[in-house]
């Protein structure tokens, strides 16, 4: 399953969660460790090994991690417990917030909505500007038909961020939900205005005007 961000669709590779990544040579040890310990376990991804070999790493790779640990999160893969672990105890301490937004990801994807939610808490409290943490909190609010509290987060969101296409996107939902088609119309207009690549935001405008 993927994040929720954009209404299901794949978060982008330049988004929030890929600045202030870590620097240097920790995290290609760290990467290195990784891919030792994936080629000692029997039926795992190998995926990273062929694409990284450990003969071969470069400083350019350093955002495999991050891409990794976003895409064992999203699959339910236990792997990116240890692997945001060892992000958070970097001895740089530059990793951020990201940790707990992909440990967030992972407790979603195995139905553990009280963890998400609160790593998604922890994400915020660690760097209020991490977009998409709101984000996916208010989708997994949402879908507990929580609608005030989505929509409470969502707020908090268009405060930072006044322009992030994801939010209106996301507040046209809440609206839609509560049956306030009209409001609901505004904000997948304003999505659509902000990023017109948001086909999410054009489908559910021709539905509402039908």
């Amino acid at each position: 399953m993927q994040s929720y961000l954009w209404g299901m669709v794949q978060v982008s590779a330049d988004c929030q969660r890929f600045q202030n990544t870590p620097t240097g040579t920790f995290i290609i040890v760290l990467l290195l460790s990784f891919l030792s310990s994936c080629k000692e376990k029997p039926g795992t991804d190998s995926t990273i090994q062929k694409s990284f070999p450990t003969d071969s790493i470069q400083p350019a790779a350093v955002l495999s991690v991050y891409d990794q640990a976003l895409l064992w999160a999203e699959k339910g893969d236990s792997r990116v417990l240890s692997l945001c672990d060892s992000l958070l105890h970097a001895p740089d301490k530059q990793t951020g917030a990201a940790p707990y937004y992909y440990l967030g990801i992972y407790y979603a994807e195995i139905k553990d909505t009280v963890k998400s939610l609160a790593l998604f808490d922890k994400t915020i409290v660690a760097d209020y500007t991490f977009l998409e943490a709101y984000i996916e909190k208010a989708a997994l609010l949402l879908a507990q038909k929580k609608s005030a509290a989505a929509r409470k987060e969502l707020e908090l969101l268009r405060a930072v961020a006044p322009s992030y296409a994801p939010c209106h996107y996301w507040i046209a939902k809440v609206a839609a939900h509560e049956q306030k088609n009209e409001l609901a119309l505004v904000h997948y207009k304003l999505a659509l205005s902000l990023d017109s690549t948001l086909q999410e935001a054009r489908y559910a405008i021709r539905e509402l005007e039908k």
